[in-house]
């Protein structure tokens, strides 16, 4: 099958409140396809056996991308220096993309805060009993301009109607909580963002969520942490939601041959349609590979 061409964008998020849930490339991707069929709009309606028209990265640090998945002694750090490096979770992306590897650095990216809100019983006017007990919510701050990379079909999507259902998404609130508030923003194209650099080198680093056996024709190998997704629906008869295995975000692959993007889709629902997005952008880097791995 020929692959769609694409074009990759970046978008700068402004935040208009803090998030409870994380951006992470599938979830976005969710967001972003309950709106299209919403508009009663079709294109995603065979996704599962298509192409993939957009992709999405997690939200990311501008300039910033996720330290490689990768054995710590492929990082050339002294020995005395290791446990300092661990903490290290971002690399510049001119440096990844050049091998420098050791250049990972700590960035507050941002912070999160556990607040204690109440649920109001509109029946009493109070708080307390029968549900409406005190909880605490995590909420999520971000310190550094957070961006999003998104990998496009420019026929069946045009940058306007990204960002416009981009916007709509941040005005209704992404993720959970959104109706008191929480995940919301403002979206923006950076039309300084050219492209990542063409380097030459086998290796790629994922920027979201991967289910990488969708594309083991071309992976020679692979450096991942394990990710868990779990089936929106399920029905009376089975009530476990079906569990999905991916690679996170940061996974190192080595493909046979020059790609924009890996991975795949899956239908993950019982009873009621629902999929999962397991694609993602990657970015070639600089890298000799892991001695005896």
């Amino acid at each position: 099958m020929k692959r769609l061409k694409m074009k990759l964008i970046k978008i700068k998020i402004t935040p208009h409140s803090s998030f409870v849930t994380f951006p992470k490339g599938d979830t976005i991707f969710g967001h972003f396809a309950y709106h299209t069929f919403e508009e009663d709009e079709t294109i995603f309606e065979n996704y599962v056996n298509e192409e993939p028209k957009i992709i999405f990265s997690d939200i990311l640090p501008a300039d910033y991308l996720y330290k490689p998945t990768l054995p710590l002694s492929a990082f050339g750090v002294e020995e005395s220096k290791k446990k300092e490096f661990r903490k290290k979770a971002w690399i510049d992306i001119e440096a990844l993309q050049q091998g420098e590897l050791k250049e990972a650095k700590e960035l507050s990216f941002y912070k999160t805060d556990i607040r204690t809100r109440n649920s109001l019983n509109r029946m009493t006017f109070g708080t307390g009993g029968e549900g409406f007990d005190p909880f605490s919510l995590e909420e999520i701050t971000f310190l550094h301009q957070p961006v999003i990379y998104v990998l496009f079909d420019e026929v069946s999507f045009s940058e306007h109607t990204i960002i416009e259902r981009l916007n709509l998404i941040g005005k209704v609130g992404f993720g959970k909580k959104g109706s008191i508030g929480k995940g919301h923003f403002k979206a923006h194209i950076d039309s300084s963002f050219k492209g990542f650099d063409e380097v030459e080198s086998d290796y790629y680093l994922t920027l979201s969520p991967t289910i990488l056996h969708k594309s083991k024709e071309v992976i020679e190998k692979a450096y991942y942490n394990t990710f868990n997704r779990f089936g929106k629906y399920h029905s009376s008869t089975t009530p476990f939601k079906k569990p999905l295995l991916m690679a996170d975000s940061g996974a190192v692959v080595k493909l046979k041959k020059k790609q924009e993007w890996i991975g795949g889709a899956v239908e993950n629902g019982i009873g009621k349609q629902s999929f999962v997005q397991g694609y993602s952008i990657v970015v070639p880097f600089r890298f000799g590979g892991v001695k005896n791995g």
